[in-house]
């Protein structure tokens, strides 16, 4: 078949293979094969706000790679700058903006005349230059309690920090146990002068758990909670939680948790299987009376690396993460990921229904994938739940920002009292210094239930990381009802597919936000796919909503992996997202 209205050249690209296994369960949720058809490389389409390149990237970039991948079938079973900079210390080394790596045989700072991001690097520095030893684990006993069990647990005053000060701001402290199987050590900086604060079994009731003495006293800490006033004065909620491995999540005003972050990913989908280093230290500067954020810093620990990490947390309606790393391999890096972001989708109305007998439309923390090239074009790639395993490789320069979305707000589209997934976060990342050219990942692992993450976002470096050789980077996370990058153009917000009756074909309908109305009714469809063949285009608008609504059918023929683009152009300049898809036979 002949591509619609498609400009540029297909291409072939090789393929990456895939095996093993991610995925974390969420623990305060309600719990927790062959190479497809040629790939093709499509030119970025233009856009009404392009944005030039920056020094430093070359001209192909914003070429989006919406097929590459290779699949098995895995065991689900056992798997595993438009905002102000991070946090900068005096005191500390200035990270190198090239991202390039620094000389580890100069002699270093005696540590103990060190503050702020600068104490960090040089504790992961010595760290690094010593044989990993894993962080004390909790006693076998906690680690057997259940989750419910583990939530009987509760604070008592000697957990909970700054309670009746005028810092704005509390801290939750978190015993181990259940899932958090190591402790943590806890700093409070205040002042200047850094106090480690001491855990006692007394600082939570444990009510009738089956823990002996022995047991709590062995306990420590596995993370914590950070609170603030931010949704209405007075009342203190949770913001920002650090626990377990390098695990954060966040919440902008008005949301519940949903996708989580890390300081990095090791191994994520593969024969080796997934590392899980951990945030084994933590510094937290006490705010002053009316300060916006909180500062907090972490030593990140783990068989293959050691790094530092500063954060910035500025809660409101957009709460930002503003986030100074800095990584050490141990040994030489080769798949890995930074800013990775970890999110559970389950089904929604474009997945076809199997065996599946649920009263709600749709189960998801996040709905789909969005990314902003440095051309100006935005990307709109909706999330599944695959049979198999897959990986898709989707940009290879540096985006502008990419993130997980959850865009369905109404309550009706998921229908879920307890869960409220229409409350769900989205998460933007912002890239900022430091950032190598290389691959925008897209890993999603099949699930039959809600209590796992299942869907795993990340960059890529594209060339591998040397023992020994630091490397520094930035970047702002936005976690908020509605993300503060909105795109310039329509934007996507729902996909449904289904069987056209009496026929082998499959039905695709992608509705586009209300927008310029007059401006998409004069648009022009552009659908391609990679095998099979596209037919009944259709471009409807319903005028009482503004929502218009893009229809077209595909005949896969004898293709078993089809990767479908489409969009709205008009006078050849794209009116919508470009919308990415892979349809794969069931």
């Amino acid at each position: 078949m002949k591509p619609i209205g498609v400009t540029g050249t297909g291409k072939l690209f090789t393929a990456i293979a895939v095996f093993g296994l991610v995925g974390c369960g969420g623990e305060d949720r309600p719990a927790k094969g062959d190479m497809g058809p040629e790939n093709a490389v499509v030119e970025p389409e233009s856009s009404d706000q392009p944005v030039p390149p920056p020094s430093g990237h070359d001209e192909t970039a914003g070429i989006v790679f919406p097929g590459i991948v290779t699949d098995h079938e895995p065991d689900i079973g056992n798997g595993p700058p438009l905002t102000k900079s991070p946090p900068q210390d005096s005191e500390a080394d200035a990270a190198d903006p090239t991202g390039a790596a620094r000389d580890m045989s100069l002699p270093q700072d005696d540590e103990s005349s060190l503050t702020g991001m600068a104490r960090v690097e040089a504790a992961a520095r010595s760290l690094a230059s010593k044989p990993y030893e894993p962080p004390p684990a909790t006693p076998k006993a906690a680690s057997q309690l259940d989750y419910d069990q583990f939530r009987r647990i509760q604070n008592l005053d000697g957990s909970i920090l700054w309670e009746g000060d005028l810092a704005g701001y509390r801290v939750h402290l978190d015993p181990s146990g259940y899932l958090f199987s190591h402790r943590i050590k806890l700093n409070i900086v205040e002042n200047g002068e850094v106090t480690e604060k001491s855990y006692a079994p007394g600082q939570f009731d444990f009510f009738d758990l089956p823990l002996d003495e022995e047991a709590k006293q062995a306990l420590g800490y596995s993370g914590f909670r950070v609170l603030s006033a931010f949704n209405r004065a007075g009342k203190f909620d949770e913001v920002i939680s650090f626990r377990g491995a390098s695990f954060f999540r966040a919440l902008g005003a008005g949301t519940l948790y949903g996708a989580s972050a890390r300081g990095i990913s090791i191994g994520t989908a593969s024969s080796e299987g997934e590392e899980f280093p951990v945030f084994r230290e933590f510094w937290l500067e006490k705010p002053q009376a009316g300060d916006d954020g909180i500062t907090l810093y972490a030593l990140l620990d783990g068989k293959s690396v050691t790094g530092a990490f500063a954060f910035r947390v500025e809660p409101g309606p957009d709460t930002q993460v503003h986030v100074q790393a800095s990584i050490i391999p141990r040994r030489q890096l080769e798949n890995f990921g930074i800013v990775p972001l970890t999110s559970m989708y389950y089904f929604s109305p474009h997945d076809a229904v199997k065996q599946r007998d649920d009263f709600r439309p749709a189960v998801h923390d996040s709905q789909g994938l969005s990314f902003r090239l440095r051309n100006g074009e935005w990307v709109w790639r909706p999330l599944s739940n695959p049979q198999q395993l897959q990986m898709s490789i989707l940009a290879n320069d540096v985006p502008l920002g990419f993130g997980l979305m959850q865009r369905q707000r109404d309550f009706d589209a998921y229908s879920d009292i307890e869960a409220g997934y229409h409350l769900r976060p989205s998460v933007w990342v912002e890239p900022g210094q430091g950032w190598e050219k290389g691959e925008l990942t897209l890993v999603e692992i099949p699930t039959s239930n809600e209590y796992n993450d299942n869907i795993v976002v990340f960059w890529k470096p594209g060339k591998a990381w040397e023992k020994g050789a630091e490397h520094h980077f930035s970047y702002t996370l936005h976690w908020a009802l509605n993300p503060p990058a909105i795109p310039s153009v329509a934007a996507v917000s729902q996909t449904r597919s289904g069987q056209v009756p009496n026929s082998g074909n499959r039905l695709f309908v992608i509705d586009f936000e209300p927008t310029n109305t007059e401006l998409l009714e004069a648009a022009e469809a552009n659908v391609s796919a990679s095998a099979g063949e596209v037919s009944n285009v259709t471009i409807k608008h319903q005028h009482e909503t503004g929502l218009t609504r893009l229809s077209f059918e595909l005949d896969p023929g004898s293709a078993q992996v089809v990767e479908l683009r489409a969009l709205l152009t008009r006078g050849g300049k794209a009116v919508t997202e470009t919308w990415i898809y892979r349809w794969r036979a069931s």
